[in-house]
This record gives C-alpha cells, structure tokens and sequence, in this order.
C-alpha cells in the first residue's frame, strides 16, 4: 500500500515539520479507526475553491458565497466525518457579512449586495482535504478522496452596468428552407435574476424580422427592423415584460439569394445574420 498522508490540523502558526507530524497522527488515527487500511484516490479539484453568484448583481440582489470540495462525493453513514472537516473562513471587503468561519466540505452564506462590488475572501486552513468515502477497493481498504492542493481564493462581484453582446444567427437549411438559427441571451448564475433586454439592434446590411420570447409563458413579440435600426423594449407598442426574453430569432425579409436548399443536397445554407442585443438591471 502507498504511502498515506491525510489533511490535518490548520496550518496557519505551524512550522512545516510540526504541520507534517501532526497530518501523520491524523492518519495513524484515521486508519486506525476502521478495519481495513486507508487506500487514497487524489483527486484535483476542479475549478476554484469557492465562488459568489451572481457575479454581476443588481441593485436589490442577494448574494451567495460557496464552497464544495465533496463535488459528487457523499460522506458515508459510518465514518466521523466532521473528523476530517476543513474550515474555511469567509470575509468581505467592504464587510458586507461579519468575517465567519465555515467547518465542513461544503457551505456558505447569503448575504445582501451593496455598492459597487464585492471582494469574497475564501481562506482554508490546510493544503489538502480528505473525504472518507464509501467506496473499498479490491484489497479491501477504505477509498478517501484527497483534494489538493487547495489555496486560498479571492472572488469579486460587480453591479452590473448596461454592456452589449452580439448575437450570431446561423444560416440553417430545414428541409428545402433556407433560416436562421435562433440565439440565446445571456444567463446562468454569473448573471443577476434582474437583468433584463434594453435594446435589440439589427447591424446587418439587409432588413430583417426580429421575434422576442421565452420571457413570461406564452409572450411574444415581432418587429421589422431597417439595417442600424433598433428595437426598445420600453418603446411604444411593445408588451411589458418582453425584455425577460431570453430568445431572439431574425429571418431575413429579402431572401439570400446564394442559399440553395433541398432535403437531398448538398446544400448551401444562408449566410449568417448579427443582432447587437443591450443588457442590464431591470
């Protein structure tokens, strides 16, 4: 069996020597406490220690800072876990939450935005977690997954502001139909729930017919739009809550005149249409 060295106490006012005999007695205590040996899968972790969504927040939002070094692995029923808790203390500059120590492979707080941004400071006491799973390999011996290294992270928030990002609709072929692939507006949860559509801009050379929906069920709305014009959400004659939307669709009203399209082919599809689309807090 290799050799076994698992996390120990906090390695913060340890010499290196002191930190490496007390992980030592961590693992004399740890494999002695079960019947089988102690067999470790070392496993990197994957992305960041912690995180803060959404990472662009508006006015109003709520915050979460979290860390989960278990990513998929489950603790077994029969092992001391808490034995093997790391502690990771969150602060923030400014102190938006009271500076608070976290023990455990995962966890967390919420806390309210306010001001322009927010630096989260995720600071783990050892450089390396072990997690007992339930898991045995052939020999028999218990599998404890080991993450590591691990090292403090710093994440920052901002509010959001207005910023645009240009939406590519493919040229498709359906069937003998020349069109345009939908686009998809930005979400996920680097994003505020707030944010909302100001704007859908048509930059291309040629008129086109922009469709907005997946806002609130069953909206939807159409407008023709003259090259470099654009589309206010807020603007006379567009239903409230359009700017929710969370698809565009833009179909040309002159047709392109090099698609060729057939169900047998080869076909050559349209070439591709670009709509500017205007983001921010709602």
């Amino acid at each position: 069996m290799s050799p076994v060295r698992l996390s120990g106490p906090p390695r913060r006012g340890l010499s290196p020597r002191r930190a490496r005999s007390l992980r030592l007695l961590a693992v004399i205590a740890a494999c002695a406490g079960f019947a089988s040996a102690c067999h470790l899968d070392r496993r990197p972790l994957l992305g960041a220690l912690g995180d803060v969504t959404p990472r662009q927040y508006c006015p109003g939002d709520t915050l979460d800072a979290r860390f989960d070094l278990l990513q998929g692995e489950t603790c077994p029923g029969d092992v001391d876990c808490a034995a093997f808790f790391p502690t990771v203390t969150l602060s923030a500059t400014p102190a938006l939450f009271p500076t608070t120590p976290v023990r455990g492979f995962s966890g967390g707080l919420s806390f309210p935005a306010s001001g322009d941004s927010v630096s989260v400071l995720f600071d783990i006491d050892r450089d390396s977690a072990t997690i007992p799973t339930d898991r045995f390999d052939d020999s028999g011996s218990r599998i404890f997954v080991v993450r590591q290294p691990l090292n403090d992270q710093t994440v920052v928030a901002r509010r959001m502001t207005d910023f645009d990002r240009e939406l590519v609709h493919d040229g498709v072929c359906m069937g003998s139909s020349p069109a345009q692939a939908p686009a998809m507006l930005p979400d996920g949860p680097q994003f505020s729930p707030q944010m909302r559509l100001r704007s859908l801009c048509n930059i291309n050379g040629v008129p086109i017919r922009v469709t907005l929906s997946g806002g609130a069920p069953g909206l939807m709305f159409t407008q023709d739009l003259p090259p470099g014009a654009c589309l206010d959400t807020d603007g006379p004659g567009v239903p409230a809550g359009i700017d929710a939307s969370t698809t565009v669709e833009a179909a040309r009203i002159i047709p392109d005149a090099g698609a060729r399209c057939s169900a047998l082919g080869p076909n050559t599809p349209p070439a591709p249409l670009r709509t500017l689309a205007r983001l921010g807090c709602g």
